[in-house]
Formats: C-alpha cells, structure tokens, sequence
C-alpha cells in the first residue's frame, strides 16, 4: 500500500517513519527544494553545521523527538544555557526558582506570588480545562498583578500583537508545563536530524520528492488522486489555509496565523550573555535575542557568533515588507541599548526568514475548533494548529506525525 504525504516538514517526515515502520510505502511531496518545514536551516561556506533559518532547541522532556534521533541515528547533545531577560538596562536571570527569588524587578510579595502561581500551573498535569479562560483576565490574578505587568503582559502582546486578548489560558499553562532548563540540540544542527531521518525512510523503502508542489487532492471510489497519481491515502501536513486549496469541496475551520521572522547577524564579537534573551522593556522592535553560539560552540560556524533577532508579526505589518537593511536599520539603536559596544561594524553579514503560518492563534475554548484530522475518505489532516494546547515545536510535530500515522494504517486494515 502507497501513502502519499503531503509536506516534509517533521509531522510528515515523522509520518513516514511510522509508516515505514509498519510495511506501508510513503511518498512525501516537499514543495521546498529541500525537507525541514520551519526547523530547515542553511550554512555558509566556512560553516561546518548547519543553522536554522529560525532559531531552534528542544526540551529534555521532548520524549517523541528524541525518541525519533535515537531511532535514526542522529547524535543528540544536552546543554545547559542560561535564559535572562533584559529589564530596565541590564540582562536579568529568570528561568528558575531561585533566580526569580532574586529578581529585584519587583516586590517580594510579587515574586512570592509569581513563583507559586507558575508552581501551581507546573504541577497540573493537563490544564485542557483552562481554555474557558482568556490569559489576559486570569494571569494578574493568579501570578499576581505587579509581576503581571512587569514579565508576562509583555512577552504574550509583543508575540501575539492585535490577537493578545484572544488566547486561552490553557496555552499559556503548556508553555509552563513543559519548560525545561537544560536543553537540546543535535549534532550538524536540525539539519542533521532531518538529513539523518530521510535516510532511514529510503532505506526502508519510502520515498521523497522535493520541489513539487501539489495542486490538487481527489477522492475517487479507488482510493485518493494526487494530482492524478494514485495513493491508498494521503496525509496533508500542510497549514490549514494551504491544505483547503488543495483538497477541494471539504470545509477546514478557519484559523488564525502570525508571521515568524529572524534576522540572523553574523558578528565578530558577544553581543549578549545568555543564550536567550526575553525583551522586558517597551517599544522593541524584536521579541527575542538569541545568541546561538553562546549555546553551541563557534568553532562550528567558522569562529563567528550568530544572533538571531526574532518576531512574530500579524499579516500586513510593516517590518513584513522591509529589507535586511531596513530591519537593521531600525533594530541598531535597541541592540546597542543591550549591549554599548554594539556597532554595524561588527556585523559580518546578515540573513532574512519570514514565513506565514509560523504561530497559530488558539482562542477560548479552541479544542471545539480544532480540525478533524479525517477530512474524507483516505484524506487526513496533521499541522502545527492540532497540537493544542502545546504551542508549536519539533517534538508536537514528531507526536503528531506518528499519531496521524497509526490512525491511517488502522483504517487500511
């Protein structure tokens, strides 16, 4: 039996894998020239690993991810990079306990407060039942106004934008749930991890076309037609917008999306402490300063330093049309307000990545607006917007994919 998946991104590169797994003949259709989804990366000449177009790690407790490099054989390292934030001039440590104690950002009483709201969201073991909520209403209350207003009020409106009164509180409690401090990361970067798995999925007989993309999904009495070509089913792992204009006549709830975008510098020198750097202040530009090779060693990128400066953005925002000059432009004067030594100087060159549907939006009680993942007969669907609550990640994808999986083979059978 031949299943056709639709995207080589993860969820359908780890579909593949199930499904080669359990005797069944896969063929993915990549659009791109090459497979990875959001986690595809690039490397310079005097790179010797490759880096990510947006800036990426998994958890220690992504059981479903690293389950999948163990299964194909890529080598996964375990890091321990610190996480600061940066408030009123300086780079603040605030990914634990002991450092929030210290944070003299506000009150003891608020951080007392804090600490033990994110205890209480950390130990329950599935916060589904808080999607009745919105975050906005219910985070002043349980971790406490003042740190409300100084931490989280800003992190959840510069991700989310004009949607931050949206999103339901059982998101939030995932982001919680699921943090952990140390980190990991895999040897060549994603790029090895990728390159690694579509080997496993030709050596046991799959397949994978890149750059085709397809147009048009059929039911028929026979099985599916993929742009004609015949398959007992197919996976489209596709966003929810792309994935109704190619399976024509079936209805796919409408869902809302952000943009993500990085601009990677290549610098010749530190420009933050940690590895990841939270935005506190008002008025930035970015959300997010990620300075990889404060993470993993530059010797992999030819001795040079990687930044990454990421945002997610609604559709039509201005930054969406603006060049790497541009952004640069605009972002210098905040850059050089973290770090004083910071000048253009110092940059060697400059990478740009966009991409829409990065961040789906999940509103109150979303669970009724997920999609079926059966959207007709031998036509099923899997993307990033059915992993709620979890918030997007190569671990949700990796679960996704096998999940998806098991459910096409058993009704096969």
């Amino acid at each position: 039996m031949r299943v056709a998946v639709i995207g080589g991104g993860f969820t359908g590169l780890s579909c593949a894998v199930r499904l080669v797994d359990m005797g069944i003949t896969p063929v993915i259709f990549e659009s791109k020239k090459e497979c990875g989804g959001l986690a595809r990366g690039f490397r310079e000449d005097e790179w010797r690993w490759n880096l990510e177009n947006f800036y990426h790690h998994v958890f220690t407790n992504d059981k479903d991810v690293l389950e999948l490099a163990k299964k194909v054989g890529a080598k996964t390292l375990i890091l321990h990079p610190q996480t600061n934030s940066y408030y009123h001039g300086k780079e603040t440590p605030l990914d634990s306990p002991i450092s929030l104690l210290k944070f003299s950002g506000i009150s003891l009483w608020a951080r007392l407060h804090m600490g033990m709201g994110l205890m209480l969201l950390k130990l329950l073991p599935n916060g589904m039942f808080l999607e009745k909520y919105h975050a906005v209403e219910v985070l002043p209350k349980l971790l406490g106004r003042e740190g409300y207003k100084v931490v989280w009020e800003k992190l959840l409106k510069a991700k989310f934008g004009p949607h931050v009164n949206e999103v339901n509180l059982a998101w939030f409690w995932s982001r919680v749930a699921k943090r952990t401090k140390n980190l990991g990361y895999f040897e060549g970067g994603f790029e090895g991890l990728i390159r690694k798995t579509e080997e496993y999925i030709k050596r046991h007989g799959g397949e994978i076309r890149t750059g085709v993309m397809v147009e048009r999904i059929e039911i028929d009495g026979d099985g599916v037609l993929v742009d004609g070509e015949r398959f007992d089913s197919v996976v489209v792992t596709t966003p929810a917008p792309i994935a109704a204009k190619m399976v024509r006549g079936l209805t796919i709830p409408e869902i809302d999306y952000l943009w993500g975008q990085t601009l990677i510098l290549e610098t010749s020198r530190k420009l933050i402490n940690g590895y990841w750097l939270n935005i506190l202040e008002k008025d930035f530009p970015f959300l997010v300063m990620v300075e990889h090779t404060n993470m993993i060693d530059k010797k992999h990128y030819g001795g040079k330093r990687l930044v990454y400066l990421g945002n997610y953005l609604p559709e039509g925002h201005k930054q969406l049309k603006m060049n790497e000059e541009q952004l640069l432009k605009i972002y210098s004067p905040f850059i050089k307000k973290i770090n004083t030594h910071f000048n253009k100087r110092l940059i060697k060159k400059s990478f740009l990545f966009r991409e829409p549907f990065a961040q789906p939006v999940f509103p109150v009680n979303y669970s009724r607006m997920i999609p079926n993942s059966r959207l007709g007969s031998g036509v099923y669907l899997a993307n990033m917007s059915m992993v709620y609550p979890f918030d997007r990640g190569t671990n949700y994808a990796v679960k996704l994919g096998n999940d998806i999986a098991e459910l096409v083979v058993s009704d096969l059978r």
